[in-house]
């Protein structure tokens, strides 16, 4: 495939600090060599920017304006017929573009969320006003349809299409709205038993409700002990290994365009271990899709 790098150097609205150094950190260990490993040909690097004459004092306005800018990246690699967008995240607030990047190119997105978290949090429900509990309710339409407009997601990614795999770490209200809504689901307390046949039950009667997939990663769903430096560890995260067996899984099911890893903290992870375990992960989405293209 052409490979598309895509890097979004902010957590949340805020460059040069914490989980915004994310994006170089995986490229500074080798991630253009993991793609390469696979054949694939990396076509371009994309920086995405918040111009400081755009930028408010709004935080929504500014992810929505870093989200625009995101999905016009993806847009345009993926309207290559073999074109896959590869996006560093600084954090999952910036997955709404990507979702929207799907979107602008002409197709319906579905997202495969992997995270300790659900992120699925509105205004009406959080209790702590933290922005980056929401972006993936933003994505499915629930609040901020500003951000998601500015996106690209014209309509939001149907609950049908969409799926939260890993989580260990759960608010109330975000186990309320995954019983309203036909969101797919699989805990990490689920991990133990042949996790990769888990999520390929789980996933494929959904595959064909999105024709292009978007597989996204926070690397906090390793836990602390494989991704120092998170800002909300969860200690109860599964294995490495059934992750990697889960999410090679979800890249073979799926017919996957984008993919992204996300919420990595350099400073607090002087061994890099974190950045290690990302690109592990990275390996294994490039090794499922492998393995779905040679099914076909």
């Amino acid at each position: 495939m052409n490979i598309s790098l895509i890097c979004v150097p902010y957590q949340l609205d805020v460059a040069r600090w914490a989980y915004a150094l994310g994006p170089q950190a995986f490229l500074d260990r080798g991630l253009e060599s993991v793609c390469r490993k696979f054949g694939h040909k990396i076509q371009n690097t994309t920086w995405i920017e918040l111009p400081r004459a755009e930028r408010t004092r709004d935080i929504v306005t500014n992810l929505a304006r870093i989200a625009k800018r995101t999905s016009l990246a993806v847009a345009d690699a993926l309207r290559d017929p073999n074109g896959l967008a590869v996006v560093l995240e600084g954090d999952c607030s910036h997955a709404v573009g990507v979702a929207g990047g799907i979107a602008r190119a002409g197709m319906t997105p579905g997202i495969a969320w992997f995270d300790a978290h659900g992120d699925l949090h509105t205004y009406a429900t959080t209790t702590t006003g933290y922005v980056g509990g929401m972006p993936f309710a933003v994505a499915l339409g629930w609040d901020c349809a500003d951000w998601q407009s500015e996106a690209g997601l014209a309509q939001p990614v149907r609950p049908e299409a969409a799926a939260l795999i890993g989580a260990s770490d759960l608010d109330p209200e975000e186990i309320t709205a995954l019983e309203r809504h036909p969101i797919a689901r699989l805990d990490a307390e689920y991990f133990d038993d042949d996790p990769g046949r888990r999520v390929a039950e789980l996933l494929a009667p959904r595959s064909k409700n999105a024709p292009a997939w978007y597989l996204h990663l926070d690397v906090d769903v390793a836990g602390p002990q494989e991704v120092p430096g998170g800002m909300t560890p969860s200690p109860k995260a599964p294995k490495r290994a059934a992750l990697r067996s889960a999410i090679q899984s979800a890249a073979k099911t799926l017919n996957i365009r984008a993919l992204s890893l996300a919420t990595y903290n350099p400073t607090s992870d002087p061994d890099r271990r974190g950045a290690r375990f990302g690109l592990d992960m990275l390996e294994a989405m490039l090794a499922g899709m492998q393995e779905r293209v040679n099914l076909s």
